[in-house]
């Protein structure tokens, strides 16, 4: 973590949306711009417009836009300062991720606009899609830093109130725009992710009752209908890369049962009218987890990355104290360790 936070004090790049080299349909620099990555240019139309979905197969040309990457560094690194800050105390940490948040947000050359109007924008559109939405769901890791950070002495006072007032007018995005209500309705990962998203802006602008209210909805509105009475997650089997996506939407479940031990809504612990769990989620994945996907019932690209799914299932052994898990877990520990030591490197 450490030798992370001094590569990003290190840093002198520039995170900001101004940097990008071309511009969302707006014309306006300061507007945030990313590309669908399944979109690929349409073989039978004039220029290729508008794009066409290949799903599972991501079109090299998304890194021609930045503003997401920089968007994911920025918060990246704000966040390792961060925890780095809360270990050492040094305030070289808290100065850089304070600098960085001005930069992003509020400096008058290189802020961004409180909105995703153009977030994952298939060429040959005018606005961009629902799913651009997600790109600004880890954010809750900068709130996270800045429970540490403002402890600082030196801390910049007005700088917590200034980042509340743009997440004020972006909240608001949130809550009116079509496409963040088609994205908030979405029954898969999205869906799941807006409330991850949603709910860490509102503990951050103070508007708890707000937080609980999503938390609530979400028992019946992510997890009966995503997960199955066996523990399938139905609309991310059906991704050409459905293992990835499985994973991918249940550490989303999983942040939001997080959320809700502070909100007072027990989500690791709830049963769906069909026995649908949290639980039973992880339990569904771990038999194809140890067989390195082995017998996976439907089609799947990419590969079993077992990375993510260790990470859950590491925390609903602590959640859940099954021994099963434990055992399994020892075993995986095992295997890594035989791994490394044949390769020479780790895997």
């Amino acid at each position: 973590m450490i030798r992370e936070a001094d590569l990003a004090l290190q840093s002198t790049d520039v995170y900001s949306v101004t940097n990008k080299n071309q511009t969302t349909p707006s014309n306006d620099i300061h507007d945030y711009l990313s590309l669908s990555k399944y979109y690929w240019p349409h073989p039978t139309k004039p220029k290729g417009l508008p794009y066409r979905c290949i799903d599972g197969h991501v079109n090299p040309e998304i890194e021609t836009a930045r503003d997401y990457r920089l968007l994911r560094t920025m918060i990246r690194d704000v966040h390792m300062m961060g925890m780095a800050y809360h270990f050492t105390g040094r305030k070289e940490y808290a100065e850089k991720c304070a600098m960085r948040l001005k930069e992003w947000f509020l400096d008058e050359a290189t802020y961004m606009n409180p909105n995703i109007n153009y977030g994952s924008l298939r060429k040959g559109e005018k606005l961009g899609a629902r799913t651009g939405v997600l790109d600004m769901f880890t954010i809750f890791r900068v709130f996270d830093a800045l429970h540490y950070l403002k402890q600082e002495p030196s801390w910049p006072q007005d700088l917590i109130p200034q980042l509340q007032e743009w997440f004020t007018r972006y909240v608001q995005w949130l809550e009116t725009s079509p496409l963040a209500l088609v994205e908030r309705d979405g029954d898969n990962n999205h869906g799941t992710y807006f409330d991850v998203q949603i709910i860490g802006i509102y503990l951050f602008l103070g508007r708890v009752e707000d937080a609980q209210e999503v938390a609530r909805a979400a028992l019946h509105k992510r997890i009966d209908p995503q997960i199955t009475a066996k523990g399938e997650q139905p609309e991310e089997m059906a991704r050409k890369t459905s293992w990835y996506y499985s994973v991918f939407n249940l550490q989303a479940l999983m942040t939001l049962a997080r959320w809700g031990d502070d909100l007072e809504v027990d989500m690791w612990f709830y049963e769906g009218p069909q026995g649908q769990s949290i639980k039973k989620a992880v339990d569904f994945l771990l038999p194809y987890a140890l067989r390195g996907g082995e017998g996976w019932p439907v089609e799947n690209l990419k590969g079993y990355d077992m990375t993510d799914y260790l990470k859950c299932l590491q925390i609903a052994w602590h959640v859940y104290g099954d021994e099963s898990m434990l055992r399994r877990l020892i075993s995986w520990s095992r295997w890594f360790r035989r791994t490394w030591m044949r390769v020479g490197s780790r895997p």
